[in-house]
């Protein structure tokens, strides 16, 4: 079995391990489209959880299909489920729930600088090699009136 998050669904604990880099690929597209998890969630974004969440259980459990992972998730669990997926996954820090921007300047490191570095929030998201200003300084010749 592939390690991962332990979640409770359907009365059942089930070890959620990360996605492969292939299925990351694949669905990276599909986990840009969530920006909210709960009741106001349409059709097209419960249709990703579930693809995202039935490809991550099926490494551990083969014969999980997507009727199944919708009869398993509800609002209760879905975005711990989501979460634990995607931060396993490398693609979240713990702690910022899908759909939730940190607020500027709580990230470790917040304030300081380092040349070369560089992060994109995508709803949430941090992804590497991509670039932010959520907290960075203005750039040197920016006015500042």
């Amino acid at each position: 079995m592939v390690p991962g998050v332990t979640v409770t669904m359907g009365g059942q604990d089930w070890v959620v391990p990360p996605l492969t880099l292939g299925q990351l690929r694949r669905l990276m597209p599909k986990v840009r489209e969530l920006t909210e998890i709960g009741a106001s969630m349409g059709e097209a974004q419960i249709s990703v959880l579930v693809d995202i969440v039935t490809a991550a259980l099926q490494r551990n459990y083969p014969e999980m299909t997507t009727d199944q992972v919708e009869n398993l998730l509800d609002l209760g669990n879905a975005s711990a489920v989501l979460n634990g997926v995607l931060t396993g996954s490398g693609l979240k820090s713990g702690g910022t729930p899908v759909g939730e921007a940190r607020a500027p300047g709580t990230s470790p490191g917040a304030g300081k600088t380092s040349p070369g570095s560089s992060s994109r929030m995508v709803s949430g998201i941090a992804t590497t090699g991509e670039t932010s200003m959520v907290s960075s300084l203005p750039p040197v010749d920016t006015a500042i009136l």
